[in-house]
């Protein structure tokens, strides 16, 4: 692999808001031959893109911990790994909201039930009080400590700095006239922090499903045929070449290729479908599929880390590492935020206090370091996309990067390549009309011999339908493919033509007008003229049609009813063209294309002011996949495709392209909603909390409501988030 390929995944620990992210970022890129960093606060990993080899985790873990984090290399294949990780996290906070709700039931409650009073009051209610902060808060303090030592600062500053500022001057009211009330409130804030932080976690951890699902795919396990025994070794010690035996019942644990066994496999992780699939010798079995009652013996064609269901794994992980565009407006924000907090604090303590009210004033400040949470701008873009993608990838749609989200929500026109992803992509032969005094089946032997030395899907209808009538290829050699027009190759004594009228023109020949009108009556059908030259002239067609499922034109009149303009690109005969686009109702046909044109075709609409979405299978179609703005591949079709695309379709089924516009358009506003309600919720509740309203309207907000408040934002952007697994995208 590619140096600049190079990436490397970290755990990080001891993150808690959108700050922290920056800080993390800013370490990791600072490490040289680092290329790019992207941190994700809802997973609380860091991807890492190295742009030298000479990196090693070892020096990005330093340069974490250098900057007051935790980090370890991840493991992204095991279950159990990726479950202890959030179990940990949700652990942690259960215990410490447990002990905090016991003790603040009677720290609020003592004073109420009148079993003491004055000084006895007060100190029980300062030994209810300091387990509190000492237990629940300590993650905060030590937070706050950590930020101090490296001269910066984030949300656990301004909650450190709240909650203990509360505590101190209840210390100093317990001493000074025996009143321990104060003491309740710093109870409240931990408390309400804390059960936000719970929440948040279990939150955060329902929307990493789609992760934990694939993951528990995967068996740990395989059974493996060694010279001639049966072994039951770890997944990730088995190598390619080595001999699989898959029982009924059990998971198909790698990709592997069927030696021996016959039965039905099911592949609906992979294709949607339910029905099991039959295998026999020879076919392919799938990483994470289902075998039925069959026994199968099969040959590894790829380790545990290259597995179909790996790269799956891989492609989700990818996208939810990923930030969109939108993210930088909050990475802007949050670069000033908590010292911004920090200086209203000050002001609004200086305020109250040269107004002749001290204790409103500590009050209003504690409130404002409380109430201004930067957590909620850190979960807005990350939970969304993490949802959105996991959303994805539970519906064979795979989302490459957060940006294709965030592009397909604002997409305009949806351009269809016609072979493979409008039709089947499984030609087939329907019509052959052999000039006068040619031999039908001579044509078509030498049309086979000449298309078995290409790859084109028409010229193996061709193959597919001589084998079916038993006639034998001949020998062939020097091909020439002439990109849009055809193919010529020499077989035997006579150099034979096979494509279109532009072929025969580049050969010098000629068609006879009769046969000019059969071509057309046939191409009015949506039915492709492959026309056969040899012996120096014309010698007859053979015409193909390629199935349109019933599915395609469902899903464009889906893509139209989303207010889309939806065009078919091809480099088919103009009036075959036309012909499917008038079943289908499309909106615009752009025909007889070559390959390299296609390029030029989007970038013609892009400068129109239309933000495209390309949809194709085959290596014709990479180029414009990448230059478009949102690339879709249909993922049965080429890997080069496949990797120049934004979004990829598992099936074949055109359907999912209004599924996926659908997803990226929700998503996106669950993004804009989440931003939005984070900006908002600051922009009201810090002037309430300086109690700049108060002596005009009596209006403030409390340290302890104020607490409450700010995990309640929080908790409200992931929640939000999570909805999008109920939002209908069929």
């Amino acid at each position: 692999m590619d140096s600049a390929d190079t990436r490397i995944l970290l755990d990080v620990g001891g993150m808690h808001c959108a700050g922290c992210v920056a800080n993390v970022q800013k370490a990791l890129e600072a490490v040289p031959g680092v290329a790019q960093a992207s941190v994700n606060f809802a997973t609380s990993q860091a991807a890492v893109k190295l742009a030298a080899e000479s990196v090693s985790p070892d020096q990005l873990i330093s340069a974490v911990s250098a900057a007051g984090y935790q980090a370890a290399l991840a493991d992204t294949t095991s279950l159990a790994s990726f479950d202890a990780k959030e179990s940990a996290e949700v652990t942690l906070w259960r215990r410490r909201m447990v002990v905090a709700v016991a003790l603040l039931i009677p720290l609020v409650t003592v004073g109420r039930a009148a079993l003491l009073e004055g000084f006895a009051l007060a100190v029980c209610q300062f030994v209810l009080a300091t387990p509190i902060q000492l237990y629940a808060g300590w993650p905060f303090f030590r937070g706050a400590w950590q930020r101090l030592r490296h001269l910066s600062a984030n949300m656990d500053t301004l909650v450190a700095l709240g909650t203990g500022t509360a505590y101190v001057a209840a210390l100093f009211h317990l001493f000074l006239d025996a009143d321990g009330r104060l003491f309740a409130d710093a109870g409240m804030i931990v408390t309400f922090i804390t059960c936000g932080r719970y929440l948040e976690a279990k939150a955060k951890g329902r929307a990493s499903n789609a992760i934990r699902s694939l993951l528990a795919l995967a068996p740990d396990e395989a059974t493996v045929e060694r010279d001639g025994v049966l072994k039951t070794v770890a997944v990730d010690e088995v190598a390619t070449d080595e001999i699989l035996v898959i029982r009924g019942g059990e998971r198909v644990p790698l990709d592997c290729i069927v030696g021996q066994g016959y039965g039905g496999v099911d592949e609906s992780w992979l294709t949607g479908e339910s029905i099991p699939v039959e295998k026999q010798e020879g076919d392919t079995l799938y990483a994470g599929t289902l075998n039925g009652d069959a026994l199968f013996k099969a040959r590894v064609t790829a380790t545990s880390t290259e597995s179909s269901l790996a790269r799956v794994i891989d492609l989700v992980r990818r996208a939810q590492e990923s930030k969109p565009g939108i993210q930088r407006l909050a990475d802007r924000v949050v670069a000033w935020f908590v010292p911004a907090v920090l200086l209203v604090a000050l002001l609004t303590l200086a305020g109250w206090s040269i107004a002749g009210n001290v204790a409103t004033g500590i009050s209003c400040a504690v409130a404002v370091l409380v109430v201004a949470c930067p957590c909620a701008l850190g979960l807005a873009t990350p939970t969304a996309v993490l949802v959105g993608s996991g959303r994805g990838a539970e519906n064979g749609i795979l989302i490459k990067d957060a940006r294709a989200l965030e592009l397909g929500g604002q997409i305009t026109t949806v351009v269809l390549d016609k072979t493979g992803t409008i039709t089947r992509g499984k030609p087939k032969v329907v019509h052959v009309a052999a000039a006068e005094d040619v031999d039908e089946s001579e044509l078509l032997v030498l049309a086979a011999s000449a298309e078995q030395l290409s790859t084109h899907p028409l010229g193996q209808a061709i193959l597919d339908y001589a084998a079916e009538n038993g006639l034998a290829t001949r020998s062939g050699d020097h091909l020439r493919i002439w990109p849009g027009e055809g193919i010529e190759a020499s077989i035997g004594e006579h150099r034979v033509y096979v494509g279109n009228e532009a072929l025969m023109q580049r050969g010098g020949l000629s068609v006879p007008a009769p046969v000019v009108s059969v071509i057309q009556q046939q191409r009015d059908l949506g039915r492709t003229a492959l026309l056969i030259a040899f012996g120096d002239r014309y010698r007859g067609a053979i015409f193909v049609e390629d199935e349109i499922p019933a599915s395609s034109r469902v899903a464009i009149q889906e893509l139209k009813h989303l207010r889309l303009r939806v065009l078919m690109l091809t480099g088919d005969k103009r009036s075959t063209a036309e012909a499917v686009a008038r079943r289908l109702e499309l909106d615009e046909v752009i025909a007889e294309v070559l390959p390299a044109e296609k390029e030029q075709v989007i970038r013609e609409l892009q400068s129109r002011g239309e933000t495209v979405a390309m949809v194709g299978d085959g290596i014709n179609d990479a180029p414009s996949l990448t230059t478009a703005d949102l690339g879709i591949a249909i993922g049965s079709g080429a890997d080069i495709a496949i990797e120049s695309a934004d979004i990829v379709l598992i099936q074949q089924d055109l359907a999912a392209v209004a599924r996926a516009i659908k997803l990226a358009r929700a998503t996106l506003h669950t993004i804009w909603q989440n931003l939005g309600w984070a900006f908002v919720y600051n922009l009201l509740l810090i002037p309430l909390a300086t109690g700049v309203f108060l002596p005009s309207f009596s209006l403030r907000v409390p340290p302890a409501i104020a607490a409450a408040a700010m995990a309640l934002s929080s908790i409200s952007v992931v929640t939000n988030s999570l909805l999008l697994r109920m939002r209908r995208i069929d």
